[in-house]
């Protein structure tokens, strides 16, 4: 499993409690702040790794998409060497 499909299956399963396949929650909207936090805490723990607070935009959380790229960046060690394009 990728890591989208990971972070999609968790959505899905903990945070909406099985809200339908072939929507994406991120884009949608439809996980609220602490939803959101939660997320993080999870993402952290499960790929360890350590998010920043420039890590936690709104461009990293539109899609799932977008987050699964953050979570391999940070896994494969690249870091974001632009400060706030």
């Amino acid at each position: 499993m990728n890591t989208e499909e990971q972070i999609t299956r968790f959505i899905e399963s903990e945070l909406l409690e099985g809200a339908g396949p072939g929507v994406d929650p991120l884009t949608s909207g439809m996980l609220d702040s602490l939803a959101i936090e939660f997320l993080i805490g999870w993402v952290e723990e499960e790929f360890e790794i350590s998010l920043s607070y420039r890590d936690v935009v709104a461009e990293n959380f539109a899609s799932v998409g977008a987050l699964s790229a953050l979570v391999d960046s940070k896994r494969s060690g690249a870091t974001d060497t632009s400060e706030g394009k």
